[in-house]
């Protein structure tokens, strides 16, 4: 399954390659590309500070049979948020906003949509059809029985509510799958239709429009139907192919066929470990760490197409695989130029010692020269007069200056000593993805392209994450029939 988490990024720039490096700057930096590194939440979506060897961090289901996460099982709380439930719930697994018309809705109810009394008696009768179709799937929802069980007063305007029961079934929102019948087929035809392809939608499609009084032809190049979904049989084996994994049930009418067909969803448990060549386990922090590392260069694409509108290059559009190869080049270019700053800053640090050794040396002669005088001074036998006098104090003074300028070069001398040391012990990281890493995330990569069908130089860089927010919310599962 897909490891792909992708944030929405709202961002404004003109320069591509200047504003996704401040974009890339943003946030704080961790280390990835060193196993010493540690993982923390960023509040920033990518950064650029160095490699995956100095990475950044950086966009419910709804079953009967309760499930335990792996997360809840080692005793932490799943992060999950519930689906709601009831009439909005019912809206909510049919993909329909709970509080409000639809624009399909507002162009076939022309006389509702503009007046709120009337949409808010629309929104309760439709939700709450949906509700009786959710709650009740393997018996065809009639108007007749969803009437008695609308509470008044939206029951009374029963013209109404003929209307939207309409509406939903004709749309596929009710009365769809595997359900008993309590209204047979129409005897009167209106159409002929052919449906190309006995795969799933295929069949659904041709059941449909079976119900709308069509008279429907399936075509159907194999010798089964199903499509992509097939039973494998070799031998005493049988394996069934396609279809095995739900990825969320969040809005997803598998839901709803699941109880249909009396079938079990169970969450998969998200443990995926990777390997090396060697056969060992990829520990998982730098596991963790590459996977945070290629969510940021998603995100970064998104940026530089939705953003930055870098969607053309050369007149010809960019795929996702170029987009991506730039931004790591992006990155390696600067981790090049950390390295180039760094030792930049050694070097100067280095200068600065050397200057302040050479002042501690010409100071320590001058202070010799200045005691051999005072001391000088101080043997002279005799009365001295006020003008002696004044010699030897001024010449205590200038020695006591000198120290005082001493102690200051020394003080100087341990902080630009401690940068140093701190400046060597602290290195930046000379590469952004280590061999091990780019292996990493080259499975990230060929995971994607599995998800795609398509490497990810067929990709477009502009359309290829078009349908992200039709995604399915909450875990992914898989079915056991009971």
């Amino acid at each position: 399954m897909s490891r792909r988490k992708k944030a929405k990024i709202e961002a404004s720039g003109e320069f591509p390659g200047e504003n996704l490096q401040m974009f890339y700057e943003d946030g704080e930096t961790s280390n990835t590309g060193s196993d010493k590194a540690k993982i923390e939440k960023q509040s920033s979506p990518v950064t650029g500070e160095g490699s995956t060897s100095d990475v950044n961090s950086v966009p419910n289901s709804t079953n009967n049979t309760p499930i335990k996460s792996e997360k809840e099982e080692e005793g932490e709380p799943d992060s999950e948020q519930e689906d709601p439930t009831g009439p909005e719930g019912a809206a909510y697994q049919s993909r329909l906003p709970a509080d409000k018309m639809t624009a399909s809705e507002a162009s076939c109810f022309p006389d509702i949509s503009d007046k709120p009394a009337s949409v808010k008696t629309f929104v309760v009768i439709r939700n709450r059809l949906l509700q009786l179709w959710i709650e009740k799937p393997k018996e065809q929802l009639i108007v007749e029985n969803a009437l008695a069980q609308i509470e008044p007063p939206y029951n009374t305007d029963v013209h109404l509510v003929h209307r939207i029961h309409s509406y939903l079934e004709r749309h596929g929102l009710i009365n769809f799958g595997v359900f008993k019948r309590l209204k047979p087929l129409p005897v009167k035809k209106y159409g002929r239709v052919i449906v190309i392809g006995a795969g799933i939608a295929g069949l659904a499609a041709a059941q449909q429009m079976q119900q709308f009084g069509m008279e429907v032809v399936v075509l159907e190049a194999r010798d089964r139907v199903g499509g992509r979904i097939a039973t494998f049989r070799k031998g005493s084996y049988i394996a069934d192919l396609g279809a095995m994994v739900v990825t969320g049930l969040g809005g997803n009418p598998v839901n709803v066929l699941s109880k249909q067909i009396s079938m079990e969803l169970h969450k998969i448990r998200q443990k995926c470990p990777l390997y090396d060549s060697s056969g060992k386990t990829i520990p998982k922090e730098k596991d963790e760490m590459v996977e945070i590392e290629f969510n940021r260069l998603l995100e970064a694409t998104s940026y530089l197409s939705h953003m930055l509108d870098f969607n053309y290059c050369g007149g010809k559009p960019v795929s996702l695989g170029q987009a991506l190869e730039w931004v790591i080049k992006l990155q390696e270019k600067n981790v090049k130029e950390k390295q180039v700053a760094h030792y930049t800053n050694v070097v100067n640090l280095q200068e600065k010692l050397i200057k302040n050794q050479n002042q501690l040396i010409t100071l320590k002669d001058h202070i010799v020269d200045l005691n051999k005088q005072y001391k000088g001074m101080q043997e002279v036998k005799g009365p001295r007069n006020i003008a002696h006098e004044f010699s030897v104090r001024h010449k205590l003074r200038e020695i006591n200056v000198a120290c005082r300028e001493w102690d200051q070069l020394k003080d100087q001398e341990k902080e630009i000593s401690e940068k140093l040391k701190d400046l060597e012990n602290s290195p930046p990281s000379d590469v952004y993805l280590s061999c091990q890493d780019r292996q990493i995330l080259d499975w990230h990569f060929a995971n994607l392209e599995f998800a795609n069908a398509t490497p990810l130089n067929n990709l477009s860089l502009k359309h290829w994450d078009q349908d992200d927010d039709f995604e399915f919310t909450g875990s992914h599962l898989t079915g056991e029939m009971v």
